[in-house]
């Protein structure tokens, strides 16, 4: 049941992440018709989440305990390495009062940490049962 709740937490923490990337944390839109890098930032963002929310849809359904943790490290890596896209992979807006760097760069860094450690909850409660089965 523990691993259950989990599995739900890391899905609605990887959706948040996800919509809330092109939503209500959005980065910078665009201005005189193009686009700033801070898009570009927003968009792999997206797209990790939307790989995020998989792995943990997928978790969910999976019943074997080994490939939930293996699926759970994934979200951990997935998680922890999305910290980096906004700033440091991607370059964001050269003004640090820009919605990038105000709104959208801490909120990506706090939803993925918090991600992150879910995920990393999952996998040692799935270390710990494999060693109570034993």
């Amino acid at each position: 049941m523990k691993r259950l709740i989990l599995g739900i937490a890391e899905a609605i923490a990887a959706l948040v992440l996800t919509i809330g990337a092109f939503t209500f944390f959005k980065a910078c839109g665009e201005h005189d018709g193009k686009f700033m890098a801070c898009h570009w930032a927003q968009n792999a963002v997206v797209l990790v989440g939307i790989v995020l929310t998989f792995l943990a849809l997928v978790r969910i359904f999976i019943p074997e305990e080994k490939i939930k943790t293996g699926l759970a490290i994934g979200v951990f890596a997935l998680s922890v390495s999305v910290i980096f896209i906004p700033g440091t992979a991607i370059n964001l807006c050269m003004m640090d009062d820009m919605a990038c760097h105000t709104t959208f760069k801490p909120a990506v860094i706090v939803v993925a940490a918090v991600t992150a450690v879910i995920a990393l909850a999952d996998v040692i409660a799935g270390y710990i049962k494999a060693k109570e089965s034993k």
